[in-house]
């Protein structure tokens, strides 16, 4: 199992802890991502002449047509939200799959992985995206609108919609948490096994590699499923029958 180094400071006299390397792999996922898609976008045209657009056009007309038309009307609120789901997408994937490509450690503790592996992270990345959904049904259908989606079947239901928001947010950051980690334990476990004896070398070397492309699979399935549910979530907040 991995360890983990913490650093624990002081902010207003209040005893802070820090994960260290959860911070490390989270800096990098966020600058990955931002290279990867300034990679992909830096030669947009209006004609595609490159498979570097092809694939981000792909990836743009994917989202927009299995992530937001299907939830949410696409011409009062997808073509304002298509970056957003784009960015959640991205980000995400390049978050679940760091780990499985590359695993950085030193001294028994674990510096770079899957930041997605870590139930802080997608806890906080779960709790940013509900407060999204509740800012934009605010946004788009107002006040009235929003209070009336815990009302519209009657005073009695409301505590149950409250306690609602609160499950949503636990089992959308621990599914996330629970399908990375559980791939992440495995690996491990492979690869221990290529140093037990030379039969174990063999068998965990080709479990490595066949884990490893399953793992990048979920890693992308789980990407485009967070993306849906953060949809769905928000359908609930602006779409017009709720």
């Amino acid at each position: 199992m991995e360890k983990h180094t913490y650093l624990i400071t002081k902010l207003f006299g209040y005893d802070i802890t820090v994960n260290i390397p959860s911070v490390i792999t989270t800096l990098i996922t966020v600058l990955l991502t931002f290279v990867i898609v300034m990679f992909l976008t830096s030669r947009i045209k209006l004609r595609p002449d490159s498979k570097r657009q092809n694939a981000v056009e792909l990836l743009a007309y994917f989202v927009s047509d299995n992530v937001i038309k299907g939830n949410v009307n696409w011409k009062k609120y997808g073509k304002g939200l298509w970056a957003t789901a784009l960015t959640i997408i991205s980000l995400v994937a390049v978050a679940n799959t760091i780990g499985v490509l590359i695993e950085v450690s030193y001294n028994e503790v674990v510096y770079v992985n899957s930041v997605t592996a870590d139930p802080t992270f997608t806890f906080s990345l779960a709790l940013l995206v509900i407060v999204f959904t509740h800012f934009a049904g605010i946004k788009y259908k107002g006040i009235k609108h929003y209070f009336g989606t815990y009302t519209s079947s009657g005073i009695g239901i409301t505590p149950f919609k409250v306690i609602e928001e609160f499950t949503n947010l636990m089992t959308f950051s621990m599914r996330l948490f629970g399908n990375i980690y559980a791939g992440e334990i495995l690996l491990a476990l492979l690869a221990t096994l290529t140093t037990v004896g030379f039969f174990g070398a063999i068998a965990g070397m080709a479990g490595l590699v066949v884990w490893k492309g399953f793992s990048l699979f979920i890693g992308f399935i789980q990407a485009y499923i967070f993306t849906v549910l953060t949809f769905i979530y928000l359908s609930h907040k602006i779409s017009d029958e709720h």
